[in-house]
């Protein structure tokens, strides 16, 4: 039997409600679960609360409660909004409970009697709100910008130093450790900046977990928090020793980037000195900003989860969040924003798909699937797409790349919507001679709606339950198998479900008023007294333009350029003929991911050497904020297209 699929959310800090950052988190990690669910693979998928520390202290002192009192309310509204969100964990620990306490305590005597714990005192800057001490003398933390306190106390340190060259070591291992790359250069590099020895205890405060035989001292709320991805899954139980070796180490673990410090060094490092296995992979995504500014109580900007459960339906939330970005990216998050992404493309695209290939079967063949008659040339080139969907879908699932997958479903249901225009089933169903014709039609644009379906289960499963009915199914989108993704599951003469909407659009108007309370602040136009757009640039003329020849190039290699952080070296199938391009793109993408990707290439450019290589031709991209984009597409195209 193989090894289950443990994968894991931060624990969410309780001094206040589930935002919309603590939803994405989540959500993409139910995601995940279910795709592994989806592949036959035993999940288990854990989330929770950390419930400690001093900032919990002080929050429950401002409102007049006990700490106590606080947390048991507020993990209490994490569990419900979750569950209210359809996210199906298998775990969820909370740091107050007595499990987590005695795993707590277990891998602290394991460090200790490896010998990593010595006593000492600590002087320095700490910052409350990101419970983290902060070197040098500055007022402020360079992490949240909020003040930090001077303290000097007696402490518990834990030989951090005694890692650096461990875990460079590890890092050189486990290229993939953190992910996306980007976030592993800034590991790498502050660790390749020195290590100081981490205060692990606290005097000043009282609500943690007390360190054996000093109860004088409480556990620093990271070395205490993370050990709950140990606890909710059986540490320092007997009676769960077995589970927490079949699960242990964690497959994939998801944060923040603001929290990656904590887990790709602190974390492998504790793990480490107790002898047991860092994590395979942390997977580290962005903020959601509101138009541009992080979220704020204070500026009027904050999104919880509770407004958005109350605004829209689940899949809205999920489809959203997941599509709108890459993995690893920040995102801005609008109202409008949203209901132009929903509107389009759930509503349009894949409702328009279901809506009238399941009406034209139910009006031409009195609702029961028709029996496919024969294949023409069209057919067999959907049906190949959309293998070829499937395999793509699974590649980009099975690296994270879950906005990629998203892409390649939303490629297929536009080729499957233009295959049914360009056969024209309505002008068929005209035609008596033609109805074999025209149950072909009709039973393929069924079947890839389903397949369609069955890849966006992890995604949108409420809509996709919805779609699976109305196609004459039973089973839910939870129930869906990777055997579902073969060609030819539906079954002749199998009874439509009812027929309905299955993703309604959104009214802008209507939904805006109604989520005046919560929406945030839209952007502006610029006043009309001011320009401020770029002097204009000298112009070219189309016959300029007609100099440069681009075409589509599928590549097929990618590999980095010894000796060069940004080059990396591609072959590049243009159609005619096969390319050798040299691409300043290593800082941006891994070059795992990047064959079978459509690119476009400028072709008729002089050739270049780099780094001693020749490099035939350039790959055409966009300066994002993060580094390079390539330019690409969201329609299918044959490679060796020149681009006019």
């Amino acid at each position: 039997m193989s090894k289950p699929f443990y994968l894991t959310t931060p624990l969410y800090y309780v001094n206040d409600v589930p935002h919309v950052g603590h939803t994405y988190t989540t959500i993409i990690g139910d995601a995940i679960a279910r795709y592994h669910r989806l592949c036959g693979n035993a999940v288990c998928y854990l989330t929770g609360t950390d419930e400690h520390g001093q900032k919990i202290e002080r929050a429950a002192a401002a409102r007049g409660v006990s700490a106590e009192n606080l947390t048991d309310r507020n993990a209490e509204v994490f569990q419900q909004i979750w569950l209210r969100l359809g996210i199906g964990y298998d775990e969820f620990i909370r740091t107050t409970q007595p499990r987590h306490h005695r795993a707590v305590k277990a891998i602290y005597e394991r460090i200790r009697e490896a010998g990593f714990i010595y006593l000492g005192e600590y002087s320095g800057q700490y910052c409350v709100r990101c419970e983290l001490f902060v070197a040098g003398e500055g007022s402020a933390c360079p992490d949240c910008g909020s003040p930090t306190e001077f303290i000097t106390e007696q402490s518990y340190f834990f030989k951090l130093s005694a890692f650096q060259e461990k875990l460079l070591n590890f890092y050189r291992d486990n290229p993939t450790f953190v992910v996306p790359q980007t976030r592993m250069n800034e590991v790498i590099s502050f660790v390749k900046g020195g290590l100081k020895d981490l205060s692990i205890s606290r005097t000043s405060f009282r609500w943690g977990i007390p360190i054996p035989d000093d109860p004088d001292h409480i556990f620093y709320v990271w070395f205490d928090a993370l050990n709950g991805y140990l606890s909710g899954i059986g540490f320092g139980d007997e009676a769960g020793s077995q589970r927490f070796e079949q699960l242990w180490p964690a497959e994939v673990q998801l944060m923040g980037k603001d929290i990656l410090r904590f887990h790709a060094v602190y974390w492998p490092a504790f793990l480490m000195a107790a002898g047991l296995e860092p994590p395979r992979q942390l997977l580290v995504h962005g903020w959601w900003t509101i138009e541009g500014q992080k979220m704020s109580k204070s500026v009027g900007n904050f999104i919880t989860a509770e407004a958005l459960c109350e605004a829209l339906p689940n899949d809205y939330i999920r489809y959203f969040l997941l599509r709108e970005i890459p993995l690893g990216a920040d995102g801005n998050f609008s109202y409008e924003g949203l209901i132009g992404r929903i509107n389009s493309d759930l509503a349009n695209d894949l409702g328009n798909l279901c809506n009238r290939t399941l009406t034209m079967i139910d009006n031409y063949f009195e609702g029961r699937i028709p029996e496919s008659a024969g294949l023409e040339s069209r057919d067999e080139e959907l049906i190949r797409f959309t293998k070829e969907t499937v395999e793509l879908y699974r590649d980009s699932f099975d690296r994270l790349q879950l906005n990629k997958a998203l892409e390649n479903v939303w490629e297929l249901i536009s080729v499957c919507n233009k295959y049914i225009v360009a056969n024209e089933p309505w002008n068929l169903a005209k035609e008596p001679a033609k109805r074999e014709r025209l149950a072909s039609v009709l039973y393929n644009s069924a079947e890839a709606l389903r397949i369609a379906g069955v890849l966006l289960s992890p995604i949108v499963p409420d809509g996709v339950t919805a779609i699976l009915r109305q196609l004459g199914s039973d089973r839910t989108a939870e129930q869906q198998t990777l055997g579902d993704l073969n060609w030819g599951g539906l079954e002749p003469e199998t009874p439509l479900g009812t027929i309905e909407v299955i993703y309604p659009r959104l009214d802008k108007q209507e939904f805006l008023r109604r989520t005046a309370g919560e929406a945030p602040p839209q952007s502006q136009p610029q006043s009309s007294g001011q320009s401020n757009q770029p002097a204009p640039e000298e112009r070219i003329t189309i016959d300029d333009f007609a100099r440069v020849e681009m075409r589509v190039g599928k590549v097929l290699e990618a590999e980095r350029v010894p000796k060069s952080d940004k080059l990396l070296r591609l072959i590049v199938d243009i159609g005619s003929e096969k390319r050798q391009v040299v691409a300043g793109i290593a800082g941006a993408y891994d070059p795992a991911e990047l064959p079978g990707r459509l690119v476009v290439l400028v072709t008729n450019l002089k050739p270049a050497r780099l780094m001693g290589l020749e490099s035939n031709g350039m790959i055409v991209a966009a300066s994002g904020e993060g580094g390079p984009v390539l330019a690409t597409f969201t329609e299918p195209v044959r490679v060796g297209t020149r681009l006019t």
